[in-house]
């Protein structure tokens, strides 16, 4: 159910779409993956695979896509304040979801032509490998919330 709906259902709605955005004059696709496409969560690793998998993707569609009128933003929530868990509205840790999507909107205004929209805090995810820390990251938030 996770890859149906995380991975293939993004693909196929695009697919189906992308006719009609590459018709108009300028169109915009959206993909929401996650802090856990860059840096795993061994409590649902299944979950982070399907956004590391729409990472992947986003990426690519955005360079097949690159010569035409849409564009392709990825949005990389960190841990947000939701129930998509239970319990997880909850996780003091967790960035409240008011404060994300002030935030993203913020972003938007702000970098209008950015491949990807990030919060200050999913970046402590999403940069760690690039920064040397993937090793780390994994620990604190493995023994934190994982198994």
């Amino acid at each position: 159910a996770t890859v149906a709906t995380n991975i293939l259902g993004p693909i196929r709605l695009t697919a189906a779409f992308l006719p009609h955005l590459r018709a108009q004059s300028a169109a915009t696709v959206m993909t929401v993956t996650s802090g856990l496409a860059f840096v795993p969560l061994t409590a649902t690793p299944t979950y982070s695979a399907s956004k590391a998998a729409m990472h992947s993707w986003t990426q690519s569609l955005r360079y097949v896509l690159r010569a035409t009128n849409v564009e392709v933003i990825e949005i990389a929530p960190p841990g947000v304040q939701t129930e998509l868990t239970p319990g997880q509205s909850r996780v003091e840790a967790y960035m409240p979801l008011r404060d994300f999507i002030a935030e993203t909107l913020a972003n938007f205004q702000a970098l209008p032509a950015s491949k990807e929209n990030l919060t200050g805090q999913v970046k402590f995810l999403r940069n760690a490998e690039a920064e040397g820390r993937f090793d780390a990251a994994f620990t604190i938030i493995n023994e934190a919330y994982g198994h």
